[in-house]
């Protein structure tokens, strides 16, 4: 199954509001999407920044620092299989949320990739 772009870079941070002062009011970046008081993204050119801190009672693999990469598939439940059967780690199964299906997984080093299938179907 294809990747047919990169949908948004995740940077965890410790402190949406200070982060998201950062980015909007420092570097001027456009504010895009919003889900306070747990993410925000921006646009920067052709590419979606989102900052992301989980609510206590959210799964944690995402946000243990550092960055992620959303990758646009077709379908994110067909690849997360496809990648599970290839012996790839699964580390959060697919889920919903209003605007899209996510899932994610780990390469050989551990660095996390979101499998990620926007409803609406764009990418990038």
């Amino acid at each position: 199954m294809p990747v047919r772009a990169v949908d948004f870079v995740l940077l965890s941070v410790s402190g949406t509001q200070r982060s998201v002062g950062f980015y909007r009011d420092t570097l001027g970046l456009a504010p895009g999407a919003e889900w306070p008081p747990h993410w925000y993204e921006f646009e920067a050119g052709g590419t979606t920044i989102a900052i992301g801190k989980p609510p206590p009672e959210a799964p944690q693999p995402p946000y243990q620092g550092g960055i992620s990469v959303a990758l646009a598939v077709p379908d994110a439940r067909a690849m997360l299989e496809e990648l599970r059967a290839k012996g790839v780690t699964v580390v959060q199964e697919v889920q919903e949320t209003p605007v899209c299906f996510m899932g994610l997984i780990a390469d050989p080093d551990g660095n996390l990739l979101w499998l990620h299938q926007r409803k609406d179907g764009s990418a990038g």
